[in-house]
């Protein structure tokens, strides 16, 4: 089923703490429960949009963004998102990447390469309208190339986007990052990534996720240290939580992962990626 989609994000204030209560366009009717393919834009691969059976109308919606080569499809079926999505009743949407190998313009300056942050743009109210979401709660969230694109989004559609939880992301090639509002972070990285490493890159080195949280906790305005604690054998918390509007910081230093979305489709692993930003992601709104 292919739905062609232009419409407008309303505006919602916002607030230090989730209030719970839906809010959604008057009048709304959410597309039927499945999985459905949005034209957003001419010439791009559908967005495609899973409703839950039973969908919290005027709720969260999670907006994941592929890594490199992959599929909005592909990533659904690697994460186990739209299971999660359809126990807790909120819609789900993947976008893909331009080209036949897809992969995001991070920078703006891949040649051959669309800009996708004003693509993006467009796909976050179109899914807002389709699934009756609350505009105020869009989270988003990516692995790899896709949570590079998802730092990108923090920094570049905080207008839009509640809180954002990269995985695994590249940040060494990060624009400048200057978000018009302090804006939740979720990092989730391991230790022994050999794509993007944790460490970083480089000399001087880029890309190190210490560098990628330091900068968000200056952006939010964070004071004083991370609290640290331990989630598995495997995974230790870093959250920061004294920060602007009610935002916070948070990393999972996730020892020995390499390169991927820890977990993967395993809801019920040692550590999920998919439990662990889902949640993140949807207990905010801006």
């Amino acid at each position: 089923m292919v739905v062609v989609v232009v419409c407008a994000a309303a505006s919602v204030a916002c607030g230090a703490a989730l209030r719970d209560t839906p809010r959604a366009a008057a009048g709304c009717t959410p597309l039927p429960a499945g999985t459905h393919r949005i034209a957003v834009q001419a010439g791009r691969v559908p967005v495609v949009l899973h409703v839950p059976p039973r969908l919290r109308t005027g709720g969260p919606i999670v907006l994941a963004l592929p890594g490199a080569g992959q599929t909005a499809r592909a990533f659904a079926a690697y994460t186990g998102l739209s299971r999660l999505a359809d126990a807790e009743h909120v819609a789900v949407a993947y976008a893909t990447a331009d080209g036949s190998k897809p992969f995001w313009n991070i920078t703006d300056h891949v040649p051959g390469r669309p800009q996708d942050v004003p693509y993006l743009r467009t796909v976050i109210p179109a899914v807002v309208r389709s699934a009756c979401a609350d505009p105020g709660r869009v989270g988003v969230t990516g692995v790899s190339n896709g949570g590079g694109m998802n730092a990108r989004m923090a920094c570049d559609a905080a207008d839009l986007v509640a809180a954002a939880a990269p995985v695994a992301g590249g940040y060494g090639a990060l624009p400048d990052c200057h978000p018009s509002r302090a804006v939740p972070i979720l990092e989730i990285h391991g230790t022994a990534d050999q794509v993007v490493p944790y460490n970083g890159r480089g000399s001087p080195v880029r890309g190190d996720v210490a560098s990628f949280l330091a900068q968000w906790r200056r952006l939010d305005g964070c004071t004083g240290g991370p609290a640290e604690r331990r989630v598995t054998r495997a995974v230790t918390e870093l959250r920061s939580t004294r920060c602007a509007g009610g935002t916070q910081v948070v990393h999972d230093r996730v020892e020995g992962q390499q390169h991927g979305w820890p977990g993967e489709d395993d809801l019920d692993a040692a550590f999920s990626a998919t439990l662990r930003t889902f949640r993140f992601l949807t207990s905010f709104r801006r």
